[in-house]
């Protein structure tokens, strides 16, 4: 267990690396510069994180660490369609704030590097559960795969279009009987 001040230290340089590559556009950034952004020593860096890269992976493994107590929802087999929806729009609000640090670290949609899997596994497993409560209800299609709608909406990079591709994707993968529409219109973060 972090002690509480080296738990500040890695998330201060977590955000550090964040930002630098989205300002940037580019892994291309040092520890030093790293290290200077979050006001820590570049030993620091290493001492937590070991390389450059294990840092950048740790940045795609805290993102995917936070989808996935998103996709754990509220418990609540009634609120399953719901958690759903609620989820892929943390995880568009997620990706769109994010466009800047993904593209420069070279992730493509739909693909996952070795470091992430085993957390983009567990975000899988518990959003596909979620999925399956509400299936099991009768609230989505039964065609529709999960993970699609996860790569589609980690597709979804404008900002502006946000709203309105969810709305679509909600649209197309709720059962006939649900106004996707209206719970787009209740659910999703303006």
């Amino acid at each position: 267990m972090l002690r509480d001040d080296a738990r500040r230290t890695r998330a201060t340089v977590l955000r550090s690396v964040w930002q630098l590559m989205s300002e940037t556009g580019s892994a291309k950034i040092s520890v030093d510069d790293i290290a200077g952004r979050a006001g820590v020593s570049p030993a620091s860096v290493y001492r937590h994180f070991g390389s450059k890269q294990a840092l950048i992976d740790e940045v795609s493994v805290d993102r995917w660490r936070r989808a996935t107590a998103w996709a754990a929802g509220s418990g609540k087999p009634e609120r399953a369609l719901i958690d759903i929806v609620k989820t892929l729009d943390r995880f568009s609000l997620m990706v769109t704030d994010d466009a800047e640090f993904i593209a420069a670290a070279g992730v493509d949609v739909g693909q996952t590097p070795v470091a992430i899997l085993p957390v983009r596994q567990e975000f899988a497993g518990r959003f596909e559960a979620l999925w399956r409560v509400a299936a099991d209800a009768g609230h989505v299609v039964p065609w529709a795969d999960p993970m699609d709608l996860v790569d589609l909406v980690g597709g979804i990079r404008d900002v502006g279009r946000r709203i309105p591709k969810l709305t679509t994707l909600i649209n197309g993968f709720c059962a006939p009987r649900i106004d996707a529409h209206h719970l787009a219109r209740v659910v999703l973060t303006r």
